[in-house]
């Protein structure tokens, strides 16, 4: 069920690397040109958690799931996934890192749906002889069994959006960062998604989603944090 946000905000202090934390953004600074973006944010998530992060469109949100992503590196600050730091360790950083982009991105039109997921398998180095079971468990966790051999460009955009998130999920990871996960999808899609964010947090995994901010939020979680003047507070 779908929870509210609106609830006190304070200011959650963080320090870098703490020991237990699945998750660490610590003193992140993030600058579009001459534009500051992230002014300082620091965010710490822990085993079993969901955390949601709100905030106007413009306001970073973006940036800093990027930044955790590893996908883009920041002016200044740190980025840690138990205890695994991201530019030291980032081999094993990414293996356990599970990240849907906002938009329609990382699909192929003329790939089939079982493509995409074996080529996404190999890039989270999957050894070989996992990979087929775990393809399977996230056909089957999408609802994607009837079109795995179908190219995307033929797909629904509902249809395409769940392929990207069997990407996301395929490989078990404990550390998931979901960008507008809910777009193009239907009540039944949103429940697939709380469906494989409870397998990530029965792992004692974690999982960060952003949209804007909203009375009522499309999927749970258990935390609410706002991101605002480049910071994040809440708790």
């Amino acid at each position: 069920m779908a929870t509210r946000a609106g609830e006190p905000v304070t200011v959650r202090r963080v320090r870098p690397e703490r020991a237990g934390a699945a998750l660490t953004l610590h003193d992140i600074h993030h600058s579009w040109g001459e534009r500051p973006v992230l002014t300082g944010a620091s965010l710490e998530l822990w085993p079993g958690s969901v955390a949601w992060l709100g905030g106007p469109n413009g306001a970073g949100k973006t940036t800093l799931l990027r930044v955790a992503a590893g996908v883009l590196a920041p002016r200044r600050g740190s980025v840690s996934a138990f205890g695994l730091d991201i530019e030291r360790d980032r081999r094993d950083f990414h293996r356990q890192l599970g990240y849907l982009a906002a938009g329609d991105r990382g699909l192929h039109p003329r790939l089939t749906v079982r493509q995409h997921l074996e080529l996404w398998s190999a890039l989270a180095l999957v050894a070989r002889e996992r990979r087929d079971g775990l393809i399977e468990g996230a056909l089957a966790r999408f609802e994607l069994a009837e079109l795995t051999d179908r190219r995307v460009d033929r797909l629904s955009m509902g249809q395409r959006q769940r392929v990207r998130l069997a990407m996301t999920f395929v490989h078990e990871p404990r550390v998931v960062l979901l960008d507008e996960p809910h777009t193009s999808l239907d009540d039944a899609g949103l429940a697939l998604i709380e469906d494989a964010v409870a397998h990530v947090t029965g792992r004692n995994g974690t999982v960060l989603w952003c949209s804007p901010a909203s009375a009522q939020l499309p999927l749970p979680a258990d935390e609410h944090y706002i991101l605002a003047d480049g910071r994040v507070v809440g708790g």
